[in-house]
């Protein structure tokens, strides 16, 4: 359940770059981080409300834990990517990512002392190896043509940022209901991302939304927040940082897919096979070891 929670999650963030593709033009980015966690606010808080009524004197207790929780899991994350967007290449952007579950699994090991066995090791590199096939369609040398702007450390930034929110996620008490403190940390984001939306983002601008920016907006609160948070959070309690970390490079393979499918964008040989490496680097890492049969013992 927890490697199914794991996917369910990555292949809505996936849509993140479908969404930013043909939205970035319309839509501001601090206006599509404050829409869709208001969205998921007026989701979220009426099914939480009694346990965050129950919990309230643990959550207030581990306040530090809710507002670090909150900056790096909401406020930063793909905020900062839908700025990156501005300036950073799509190459640029895809290969930076990778760092995510990387810093996570080195966070994992420094903090919670987390033991990497070598076939999730493994498993890691795999999946690296078939993300940079994906995104360099095969063609290695386009390396020597990437440059670094302001966008690629904004990128940095947030997958830093969501490796620490996976990190403090394990540091949850077990007595906080996990709707319950997503609810908390989006009840102490929501003033921060409502103050930079107020303080960055002219009003006549937000007269001018449409609605299929509503729409998109919709979308992202429901699935890509209250859908895919809680989905990852529970997954990361069920198979750990490590596994849950490798399993996020399933992300571009669903963004391929949904690319093909959606935008009508062609899918090359190189590129289905990159899917087909990172597919085979998750299984590495989720599918249970065998274990030898014992041999009956003579009667």
């Amino acid at each position: 359940m927890g490697y199914l929670l794991a996917v369910t999650a990555i292949f809505f963030w996936s849509w993140n770059i479908i969404v930013a593709t043909g939205f970035a033009s319309s839509l501001a980015p601090l206006e599509i981080a404050f829409g869709r966690w208001l969205v998921a606010a007026c989701i979220l808080l009426p099914l939480a409300w009694k346990r965050l009524a129950a919990g309230r004197k643990l959550l207030l207790k581990h306040a530090p834990l809710v507002v670090g929780l909150a900056v790096t899991g909401i406020v930063l994350d793909n905020t900062l990517i839908y700025f990156a967007g501005h300036t950073a290449s799509a190459v640029n952007i895809g290969m930076l990512d990778m760092t995510g579950p990387i810093f996570l699994v080195l966070l994992s090991r420094i903090f919670l002392k987390t033991e990497i066995s070598r076939r999730q090791f493994a498993g890691l590199i795999v999946a690296v190896i078939g993300v940079v096939v994906i995104i360099l369609d095969g063609d290695f040398t386009r390396l020597s043509r990437v440059k670094l702007v302001s966008g690629d450390f904004f990128v940095l930034a947030n997958t830093f940022g969501f490796a620490v929110y996976s990190l403090l996620q394990s540091r949850r008490p077990p007595e906080i209901d996990q709707s319950a403190m997503l609810g908390a940390t989006v009840i102490v984001a929501l003033p921060i991302l409502a103050a930079g939306m107020l303080f960055s983002v002219p009003a006549a601008r937000l007269e001018s939304i449409r609605g299929e920016d509503v729409a998109v907006i919709v979308y992202l609160g429901v699935f890509n927040s209250v859908v895919s948070y809680l989905s990852w959070n529970t997954a990361l309690n069920k198979i750990g940082n490590v596994k849950a970390g490798i399993i996020y490079y399933m992300l571009p393979v669903f963004s391929a897919l949904e690319a093909h499918f959606v935008l009508k964008e062609h899918i090359s040989l190189s590129q289905a096979l990159g899917g087909a490496v990172v597919v085979a680097g998750v299984l590495l890492v989720s599918l249970p070891k065998k274990t030898p049969r014992r041999r009956p013992e003579p009667q």
